[in-house]
């Protein structure tokens, strides 16, 4: 019997299959205390968006695999992990569809100025209608950095449904799909797109790609989507930018840092829409990740390969 430690909320599902295998769950819901006392002897950590640094793995004596619910494993200290025999796994394509669907929508929502329309018709009524009009995105371009299963996803999107012209960034990748052009020069993706969307890993390469000179190259009608991770954009710059009108719009689902302080401008221009890194939260989702997440944890606890190891 092991002991799983699970930092934050996932689907029943996942602890269903752990405590079904004779683990004992125990559940820290983001109280870094608990996570603290409850690491030192836990055999395996579920993990979704908490720190895990080197400095708490090494309280963890009896630790055999840290299992990420999701993709991005930024917060996970792969390096420890590594030189101290740790497993660390993530759940591939578990949650890339919601994650897509998610920019898409925020994409349209920007672009139809829907949030700002149906906020002015609970207010001034029918007169909403005389609000700026909204553009159609059918026959635009889209700048895809980063093309793998989240931005293939969007892609097929754009392309198929809304006949968008795709230009993809991404220096890991040498072909692309048929219709699809791949540029080398990023300054040229933010020049030509009408809307940019983040796809990428957050690494030290990424880490404020979209800063102040690159959100400069961009159209002032152009829109930017992060479903990614927020460090990857310059969040100061990008304020700026939207506050003097050199961009038309951002839709966020990540933001640095996160969550947003409250006072942030953020919360207040019309322009961006903000959502609480909840782009993998769907029902269909949550019941993939979870228990993939599981699965990995009893694999590698049964002396068995797991799916989506990168350490």
């Amino acid at each position: 019997m092991a002991k799983i430690l699970i930092t934050e909320s996932v689907h029943p599902i996942g602890p269903e299959l752990l405590t079904a295998a004779g683990h004992t769950v125990v559940y820290a819901d983001r109280d870094m205390d608990i996570i603290r006392r409850e690491i030192v002897d836990a055999d395996a950590v579920l993990v979704r968006i908490i720190e895990l640094p080197g400095s708490l793995l090494a309280t963890a004596k009896n630790l055999k695999i840290v299992s990420k619910h999701g993709v991005g494993y930024d917060n996970i200290d792969l390096d420890y992990c590594k030189s101290h025999g740790i497993a660390v796994t993530i759940t591939p394509n578990a949650n890339s569809l919601s994650v897509a669907e998610h920019a898409f929508t925020l994409m349209l929502t920007l672009a139809k100025n829907i949030i700002p329309v149906s906020n002015e018709y609970r207010t001034v009524g029918f007169a909403a209608k005389n609000h700026a009009p909204g553009i159609e995105m059918t026959g635009k371009t889209l700048g895809l950095i980063g093309m793998g299963r989240i931005g293939k996803h969007i892609l097929h999107m754009c392309r198929d449904g809304l006949d968008m012209h795709v230009i993809v960034y991404d220096p890991y990748i040498s072909e692309v799909p048929e219709g699809v052009e791949k540029v080398d020069d990023l300054s040229e993706l933010l020049r030509r797109a009408d809307v940019v969307t983040l796809h990428c890993l957050l690494t030290d390469e990424t880490r404020k790609l979209i800063d102040r000179e690159r959100l400069a190259l961009m159209k002032p009608t152009a829109l930017l989507i992060n479903c990614a991770r927020g460090p990857i954009v310059d969040e100061a710059a990008l304020i700026e930018a939207l506050e003097n009108g050199r961009l038309a719009g951002a839709g966020l689902d990540v933001t640095d840092p996160e969550p947003v302080v409250p006072d942030s401008p953020l919360f207040k221009l019309p322009n961006v829409i903000v959502t609480p890194h909840y782009a993998p939260t769907t029902v269909e989702s949550a019941t993939r990740v979870s228990k993939i997440a599981a699965e990995n944890i009893n694999a590698v606890l049964a002396g068995q390969e797991p799916v989506g190891r990168i350490v």
